[in-house]
């Protein structure tokens, strides 16, 4: 008898369970007394867990102009060359808001509209120690020609990614009580790039000397574009209250170069020499940032 009534129950629940989950996922017109809205405008609060991967590649290179002690002109030159590249993953968490709309198409489950975020990312890669290669070439005044190697060593870079906002078109398709959505649109991120310390070095004739003198540190706040895809379902409890969970990837592409003159003087062979020039450091990275969202929406 107990073996019976165990398995009439468990039966009774699973036919309840199905039931259930048929009725959420049900998929019916807005107005076919779904608590998914025809149409609205929401706002939400929430959250998310963000992954960070940062790909950089770094390229130096100089011009100098070399004088005697009498200032009278000894030598030009240049050099230049890339550091080895550089990858850093980072995760966390991250405070978020959204911004939307959606609509039905007329007697329809499909629906259509648009999805503002914002999310304060506050995330931070640091590469220590930076070496960069050099070859270059040197030109006296009498014409003769020589080629020398040398390096820029900077003492860190640091590529800090502070926030990401995102616009995306979206289509979808409501059911009982939810409307799953795709979409896909632009990104904005605003970025902070360090280069901190960075001097240049050469190697001529045996004599290691610093060409550039005091280290420069260059800094640089952006916003740069990219692009990005995003999944969701968002789930409602009426037809005002809502919670949406979402995945988002999006990525950007951008290069920023910075310039700095520079003197300095040094010894090769026994005699004194007096360098200017100018330094170039170009940094191109790829950033890709994957995220969860999650958020308690209103509808108005």
């Amino acid at each position: 008898m107990m073996k019976k009534l165990s398995v009439c129950s468990a039966a009774c629940l699973l036919t309840f369970s199905m039931s259930t989950f048929a009725n959420v996922w049900e998929t019916v017109p807005s107005s076919s007394g779904s608590n998914v809205p025809d149409s609205t405008f929401f706002a939400g609060l929430g959250g998310g867990y963000n992954s960070f991967d940062l790909n950089q590649n770094i390229d130096a290179s100089a011009v100098s102009y070399v004088y005697n002690a009498d200032n009278t002109p000894a030598a030009s030159g240049a050099a230049g060359g890339p550091a080895t590249p550089f990858n850093d993953i980072q995760s966390t968490f991250a405070p978020a808001m959204q911004l939307g709309y959606f609509k039905h198409f007329t007697n329809s489950s499909f629906l259509w509209g648009f999805k503002f975020s914002y999310q304060y990312l506050g995330l931070t890669s640091t590469n220590q120690k930076v070496n960069i290669f050099q070859a270059g070439s040197f030109t006296k005044e009498n014409g003769e020609t020589d080629n020398f190697t040398g390096h820029v060593a900077i003492a860190s870079t640091q590529t800090i990614v502070n926030h990401e906002l995102t616009l995306m078109p979206i289509i979808g398709q409501s059911f009982k009580n939810a409307y799953v959505y795709f979409g896909a649109g632009p990104v904005l991120f605003g970025i902070q790039s360090n280069i901190n310390n960075g001097t240049g070095y050469s190697d001529i004739n045996g004599s290691h000397s610093d060409l550039t003198g005091a280290g420069d540190t260059f800094s640089n706040d952006i916003w740069v574009l990219g692009g990005g895809a995003q999944v969701g379902i968002s789930y409602y409890f009426d037809p005002t209250w809502s919670v949406d969970v979402n995945y988002t990837l999006a990525m950007t592409d951008y290069t920023i170069n910075t310039t700095a003159p520079f003197t300095s003087s040094f010894i090769a062979g026994g005699n004194t020499y007096h360098n200017t020039g100018t330094m170039q450091i170009s940094n191109e990275q790829r950033v890709i940032v994957q995220g969860a969202m999650l958020t308690i929406n209103k509808a108005f």
